[in-house]
């Protein structure tokens, strides 16, 4: 919803905070959330938006140990 209303900010701060959440769970459904993520963020990767890069590299190691 932040990163829709064009809260790119915000919307790291969630995102780290629900990773935070997701530490030891394995399940599918919250790997394909923070898949989907990933994607929603590449354009800001792209533009050099230190917070979206900060937040890929978390969850790319995130999905790399479960």
């Amino acid at each position: 919803m932040h990163l829709r209303r064009g809260g790119i900010e915000q919307a790291c701060a969630t995102w780290h905070r629900a990773i935070d959440h997701m530490d030891g769970v394995y399940s599918v459904r919250p790997r394909k959330a923070v898949r989907r993520m990933r994607g929603d963020l590449a354009r800001f990767r792209a533009r050099g938006l230190r917070c979206a890069a900060e937040l890929d590299e978390r969850a790319r190691d995130f999905l790399v140990g479960g």
